[in-house]
């Protein structure tokens, strides 16, 4: 069954088609998402999101006559686009993530003691400082699924991969997260 959003889309799409000018429907209703993404790939940094997001809907418009719809949703499009425009960009600074070989393994009695000193609020900023410190990969499906509360399938249609994998590499990226916080924090005994 087909989702709203993807029928309503389709006949944006199809509107863009006929005339480029109706393309600011799609603008309007995706740019606060993209925007969102790009700000929290970014490190926080808005002024760089906005570029990036504005360089997203520049390519996407520049590429138009090239998206169908197929497996992939015309936001999956976006972000995909915008998810490559940021890939350049720290490429082009040469900013690489932690590997997740790196991260020592904790003890369940560790992860408890630390979890329950932390209030939600805390806990939620500490989330969001170590999962900055995870693999570009990581980051990625971190952002898509918390940040734009896309599905496990929906990220493995983005990124090409399958949804096994895509929720092997998530939740690997929880454990690494979660043990980078109790490593802080055992640190500070």
């Amino acid at each position: 069954m087909a989702r709203d959003t993807d029928v309503s889309d389709k006949n944006l799409v199809e509107a863009v088609k006929k005339d480029l000018s109706n393309f600011k429907l799609l603008y309007e209703k995706y740019l606060n998402a993209v925007y969102r993404y790009c700000y929290n790939r970014l490190g926080r940094n808005k002024e760089l999101a906005e570029d990036v997001t504005s360089e997203t809907f520049v390519k996407a418009i520049e590429k138009f006559h090239t998206f169908t719809y197929r497996d992939i949703s015309f936001v999956a499009w976006l972000y995909t686009i915008a998810h490559n425009l940021i890939v350049d960009y720290y490429r082009d600074k040469k900013e690489k993530g932690i590997s997740l070989d790196d991260v020592p393994q904790f003890n369940k009695s560790a992860t408890e003691d630390v979890l329950v000193k932390l209030s939600k609020d805390e806990m939620k900023s500490k989330v969001i400082e170590k999962a900055s410190e995870l693999s570009d990969d990581l980051q990625n499906i971190f952002t898509l699924r918390h940040t734009e509360d896309l599905t496990f399938s929906q990220i493995a249609k983005m990124i090409g991969g399958t949804e096994g994998s895509v929720k092997m590499k998530y939740y690997r990226g929880v454990k690494a997260v979660q043990n980078l916080i109790i490593k802080e924090y055992e640190k500070d005994k």
